[in-house]
């Protein structure tokens, strides 16, 4: 293995140019057992060519670029102020592929050549999360899945001169000061360095996303984030008060509408009366009616009888005083 190493206090190598080619590389799955021919064929591998970007889970070249790439990060890391770096350290009850502390981080990398499982990816991560790493990056191919996991993705694990070029799962501030995808391909150097002297950081970009972003970035993005959050608590509160507003208003409208329907129920209560008087009154009147009806109908027949009763009388006087000057005559 030729290692390039620094003297110092640590004696912390700086840079990893070629693991050893007789090394046997670590198979991109840990559980699984292998056979002895894919073993030999692993030890005699010497990686993929640059830009063939091989995405099988068990081939032996990628487990042999998997293996420079970890190595490399690890000089990286030494070299970019990481106190420590391990390769295939124990975390709790898993073995990450890179470890690095630094102060009170503890940070974890996780290599994988072919597209990570989500489910599998984001328990590793919790759990790693809970075993005391602070940080944990996924090294993966890009995808959808790097939007979904704290990872970056890399074009190609072969890359010729161990030039790795980050093409997704970073952002970048936009127009608007939010952050986005960014859209120019990275050095991971760059990235690893930013990331050991904290100016790179993971963080959310909504409630489903997220990604890697300088910190400069992150924060122009919390504050358009912060004054977006102020504008809506203003409109908020605006929308509270008008709310308000017309809570008071409807409850002064039902308030007059439960006095005009009082005044209503009233109204009708009167009207009611009135209605039951005026039927009684003319109840009355028919009663009335009715008696002067009979009374005339008694008057009439009266006057009949007295008009008979004259007739009577004036033919009995005529008949008397006939009988008289009868009398008068026949003497």
């Amino acid at each position: 293995m030729n290692t390039r190493r620094v003297e110092g206090p640590r004696e912390r190598a700086v840079a990893l140019a070629e693991p050893d080619p007789h090394s046997k590389p670590r198979a991109a799955v840990r559980n699984s057992t292998e056979s002895d021919s894919r073993g030999r064929a692993a030890r005699d591998s010497r990686g993929h060519a640059a830009g063939e970007k091989c995405r099988e889970t068990d081939c032996p070249e990628c487990g042999w670029d998997v293996r420079r790439l970890e190595y490399w990060l690890r000089g990286r890391l030494l070299a970019a102020g990481a106190e420590d770096a391990q390769v295939n350290a124990e975390v709790g009850a898993h073995t990450v592929d890179v470890l690095w502390r630094k102060g009170d981080r503890v940070c974890a990398i996780e290599v994988s050549s072919a597209p990570p499982e989500l489910a599998r990816a984001r328990a590793l991560t919790a759990e790693l999360r809970t075993s005391g790493c602070s940080e944990v990056l996924w090294i993966c191919p890009p995808g959808f899945w790097t939007a979904q996991l704290p990872a970056v993705g890399i074009d190609d694990f072969a890359a010729d001169g161990c030039d790795y070029r980050i093409v997704g799962g970073l952002l970048a501030s936009g127009p608007g000061g939010v952050v986005s995808a960014r859209q120019s391909a990275w050095e991971l150097r760059e990235f690893v360095t930013g990331w050991v002297t904290e100016q790179i950081a993971f963080g959310c970009r909504d409630e489903h996303q997220g990604g890697w972003a300088t910190v400069t970035d992150w924060e122009r993005h919390t504050r358009t984030q912060a004054a977006v959050i102020a504008r809506q608590r203003q409109e908020l509160m605006n929308q509270r008060t008008a709310l308000a507003l017309a809570r008071k208003a409807t409850r002064d409208k039902t308030k007059q509408l439960l006095r005009m329907t009082h005044r209503l129920e009233r109204a009708e209560i009167a009207a009611q009366q009135q209605a039951d008087d005026l039927a009684q009154t003319k109840r009355k009147i028919a009663d009335h009616n009715r008696v002067d009806a009979t009374l005339r109908l008694t008057v009439a027949s009266q006057r009949a009888a007295i008009l008979h009763w004259q007739l009577i009388t004036w033919f009995a006087v005529l008949v008397i005083v006939t009988f008289i000057v009868a009398g008068l005559v026949l003497k």
